[in-house]
């Protein structure tokens, strides 16, 4: 059995060359939270916001995403509890993960509202006024639509991890000899900008979610990134390089090292790819031949 508190996790979130040329914000989010005496589990979440017309506030509506995602998934964690059958877990966390995630998210966003209300420049280019606000109650759709982001989240336990995705985005599980894969089907296109998202409707049945034990043999890294990054290298034997990369740098130079230039690399790649934003979690196995 892998113990979670031999996990340590990293991110690092860059502008992309294409939104600096365009004088646009970042519109990714990572968040993250390692091991501790009280909590020994580790989550990580990422979130890629829209970005688009409609979308103006999907800057906010990603950070919110992420703050949630660790939030919701804590309490999850928490509530499974440590002896919790991994039949239970995986019921429990299709059947009331996604709902608390959407749930919490939403609530987020109505809180950012009510202290940062729609002005009618918000809406001047669309036909339609900005929508009506009710104290209290639900959200008509383009309000949610303006914080629009997807989401990828992981949580390591001591007996299971927990993978979890809405939209574009990829995780990738590197294992020892570099071997990697997809613990979760790809369902987007290389290049595309067609995704589903937190403002969906019925977002939380969009959900895809994956529960594995923690054994020996399992993977030494596990990457989340915004779909800013696969697009740097169109197709995914090249991408899973990258994987194999990072794992292989982790283990020669330690993760202090890559900690440090891990930004820098997501800029280059931004700067020679796809232009976009691009945000990376790294949860990394101290035990797996990694110098700390």
């Amino acid at each position: 059995m892998v113990k979670a508190s031999r996990w340590t996790a990293m991110g690092a979130s860059v502008r992309g060359a294409s939104h600096e040329k365009n004088g646009l914000n970042n519109q990714d989010a990572v968040r993250l939270r390692n091991p501790t005496g009280v909590d020994d589990f580790l989550v990580m979440a990422i979130a890629d916001g829209h970005g688009s017309s409609r979308s103006f506030r999907s800057e906010r509506g990603s950070a919110l995403a992420a703050e949630c995602a660790v939030s919701v998934l804590r309490q999850f964690v928490r509530r499974m509890g440590p002896c919790a059958p991994l039949s239970q877990v995986r019921r429990q966390a299709k059947m009331r993960w996604p709902q608390a995630m959407i749930s919490a998210w939403k609530s987020a966003v109505r809180a950012d509202l009510a202290e940062s209300p729609f002005s009618p420049l918000d809406f001047a280019a669309f036909p339609e006024p900005p929508p009506v606000i009710k104290p209290g109650g639900e959200l008509p759709s383009p309000a949610y639509l303006a914080y629009g982001a997807t989401l990828v989240a992981v949580a390591i336990t001591r007996r299971y991890i927990l993978y979890s995705q809405l939209g574009d985005g990829d995780i990738l599980a590197i294992h020892d000899g570099g071997v990697v894969s997809r613990p979760l089907p790809r369902q987007h296109e290389f290049m595309s900008n067609h995704t589903v998202s937190l403002c969906t409707h019925h977002a939380p049945s969009k959900f895809q979610i994956r529960v594995d034990p923690c054994r020996a043999g399992g993977p030494a890294m596990i990457m989340l990134s915004t779909d800013g990054y696969a697009n740097c290298f169109g197709n995914e034997e090249a991408f899973f390089t990258v994987g194999a990369d990072l794992l292989g740098y982790l283990r020669s130079h330690g993760i202090a090292m890559v900690g440090e230039m891990l930004e820098e690399w997501l800029r280059e790649s931004s700067h020679d790819g796809s232009g976009d934003d691009i945000t990376v979690g790294l949860a990394t196995r101290s035990g797996a031949g990694f110098s700390i």
